[in-house]
C-alpha cells in the first residue's frame, strides 16, 4: 500500500476529513490534497506532520524500501527541519534507525 493510501485509509478509519488533517498537521490543505492524491510522497517533513496529526508512527507511512539505507536521507532531512519540533523519544528513534538500531520507529 502506498504512503498517501494509507493516510486515506487512516483518516477514513478515524473519520477525519482533509480539512481537519489540514488544520492539525499545517499542512494548507490545498497542498494536501496533492500529496494524498499523487503517486509521489512529499518531503519527509510533511510525513512527519501528517503522522503526527493522525497519532501514528512516521515509520508506517515509509514505504518498505526506504525502512533500510535509503531511508537516510529523508530522516536525516526531517531532523535538520523538525529537529526542534520532534520530542526526545522522537528523536531517538530516529537516531535509532539511522544507525541501524532499529527496525521498526
Amino acid at each position: 500500500m502506498k504512503w498517501n493510501e494509507k493516510v486515506l485509509e487512516l483518516m477514513k478509519r478515524n473519520n477525519v476529513s482533509q480539512k481537519q488533517l489540514s488544520e492539525i498537521s499545517g499542512i494548507a490543505e490545498s497542498s494536501l490534497s496533492r500529496y494524498l492524491h499523487s503517486d509521489q510522497r512529499p518531503r519527509m517533513d510533511i510525513v512527519i506532520n501528517i503522522a503526527k496529526a493522525l497519532d501514528i508512527e512516521t515509520q508506517y507511512l515509509l514505504e518498505e524500501e526506504e525502512t533500510s539505507e535509503s531511508a537516510y536521507n529523508y530522516i536525516a532531512t526531517a531532523v535538520a527541519r523538525k529537529g526542534k519540533e520532534l520530542t526526545p523519544e522522537e528523536q531517538n528513534k530516529l537516531i535509532g534507525l539511522i544507525l541501524g538500531f532499529e527496525k521498526n520507529v
